[in-house]
């Protein structure tokens, strides 16, 4: 019975009661225990959207990226909860024990578990959707082959590439096994290979998708906005062609392939200066006078985000309905050495809330409002993943060394649209590391990136405690598996 926990079974789909693009809502689970059911639910073109859109849906469960890959979990381990503000809630027993990178307490160790069980499970589920793609090509109109087949596999990289970042240690020996890369949805003990191979195997896997998504809309500049049902409207709840840029030059980063990881984030940073992909927050959006309507995660500059629509529920006990909400290590605001000096947008977000004063309130979700007698729905059910932010951060991280004032030039004009007017001037690469890791801090203070940014950076001690930064994979798969 232990092996059906594994990586290795085509398992859960999610499939749409009525398909909308634009919301992840109204699914209902469909499992297909044989091929016969496969061959029926990809025998429409409506089969295969959901089967893409179900493996989104099961990234939003607050087991990944709806809680502990985000603000969770992530967030304790990368330290940005407590100190002076205030330590992580003793309610919040399995909180309290990653702070210190006890993985194996046994309010820690089923979190852990939970998020391999979960990833992997996902992954076979687009393996079966990545196969089907050209089995059943023939029921694909239009770009949709292209399309929904680039989009899985980049998926497939996604998940295999933060199951790298979290259970495999930042070594890229090739005699130091990392994780299973599975390419199959079949039955098979998938080995393990090592960090650097695993690298190989996403960049294959992003170069393929890349091709594929040239018919991409966001790509093409093609008006979709009639087109499918409305289908390939929305593109940034989708890994599209340019998040997979985005995630190729965050992966080359996280290989130390500093001069790649720029080419990837160029191409976003001159779509973006070129064609207005991913623009740049209007700061109207964000000083809105009606605050209910204020775009709290910067949405119009989102790569790609995962439409959350029970991110409501998921903070609740974190940032709404408690008395002891998480708060950020270093004091947001009114302090000697804060997060956000004045002027700076990121620091709006920050509310008080049952009594509590400095809650991040990124993620509170608002009600619809009514405006000039019409009702205008605030920029909700938003968790975002990758942003063009941090391909200016790659960018400058890469110039530093080589082109230190072009470097500032790229924090500069973030910190510009951040509302901050003050130039930095100072050249020195160290002191530009330093200034890109405060960006990291504000910009993705509860999205879980803060932890990665350490551990590929091999800082041995975040705030005060001695980091950990390689999660046990689950005993079962060790058992089984024979992982090493």
């Amino acid at each position: 019975m232990k092996k059906k926990i594994y990586i290795l079974r085509v398992v859960v789909w999610c499939v749409l009661v009525s398909f909308a693009c634009t919301s992840c809502s109204d699914w209902l689970d469909v499992k297909p225990k044989t091929e016969e059911e496969a061959e029926s639910m990809f025998s429409t073109e409506e089969g295969f959207k959901s089967a893409l859109a179900g493996a989104y849906i099961a990234l939003c469960e607050p087991d990944l990226y709806g809680k502990e890959l985000t603000f969770g979990m992530l967030g304790v381990l990368g330290q940005e909860w407590s100190g002076k503000e205030g330590p992580v809630s003793v309610s919040q027993s399995a909180y309290n024990n990653f702070l210190y990178y006890r993985y194996e307490e046994v309010v820690t160790k089923p979190i852990v578990e939970a998020v391999w069980k979960k990833m992997y499970k996902t992954i076979a589920n687009v393996n079966t959707l990545i196969e089907y793609t050209d089995l059943k090509r023939d029921v694909l109109t239009g770009n949709n082959y292209e399309i929904i087949k680039g989009e899985a596999i980049a998926l497939r990289a996604f998940i295999h590439f933060d199951l790298l970042r979290l259970y495999a240690d930042c070594n890229f020996a090739d005699s130091v096994s990392a994780i299973p890369y599975v390419k199959s949805s079949k039955p098979a003990i998938t080995p393990q290979s090592s960090t650097s191979e695993v690298v190989r195997l996403l960049v294959e896997d992003l170069d393929d998708a890349l091709e594929l998504l040239e018919k991409d809309p966001i790509f093409t500049g093609q008006d979709v906005s009639g087109v499918d049902n409305g289908y390939l409207v929305n593109r940034n709840f989708h890994l599209n062609y340019y998040a997979v840029q985005g995630l190729k030059a965050r992966i080359y980063a996280y290989a130390g392939k500093m001069q790649e990881a720029y080419n990837a984030a160029k191409i976003v940073i001159e779509a973006q200066e070129n064609s207005g992909v991913c623009p740049w927050v209007n700061k109207n959006d964000v000083n809105a006078t009606n605050t209910a309507l204020r775009d709290r995660t910067f949405s119009s500059e989102h790569l790609f985000a995962l439409n959350t629509t029970k991110l409501i529920d998921n903070i609740k006990g974190y940032f709404k309905e408690t008395l002891s909400p998480l708060k950020s290590r270093i004091a947001p605001k009114d302090a000697a050495d804060c997060l956000f000096v004045t002027g700076d947008y990121r620091g709006l977000f920050f509310e008080s809330d049952n009594g509590a004063e400095n809650v991040l309130s990124k993620f509170w979700q608002m009600d619809n409002q009514i405006v000039g007698g019409e009702t205008v729905r605030p920029k909700r059910d938003r968790m975002p993943v990758l942003r063009i932010s941090e391909m200016y951060y790659i960018a400058a991280e890469y110039l530093k060394a080589v082109d230190a004032p072009e470097a500032l030039n790229m924090l500069n004009i973030v910190r510009e649209y951040r509302g901050l007017v003050e130039k930095l001037i100072d050249v020195n690469p160290i002191a530009i590391q330093n200034e890109i890791l405060k960006e990291y801090q504000r910009e993705f203070l509860g999205e879980g990136q803060l932890f990665y940014y350490h551990k590929r950076l091999g800082t041995k001690n975040i705030a005060t405690a001695n980091a950990k930064y390689t999660l046990p994979m689950p005993d079962d798969e060790i058992d089984l598996g024979q992982r090493n």
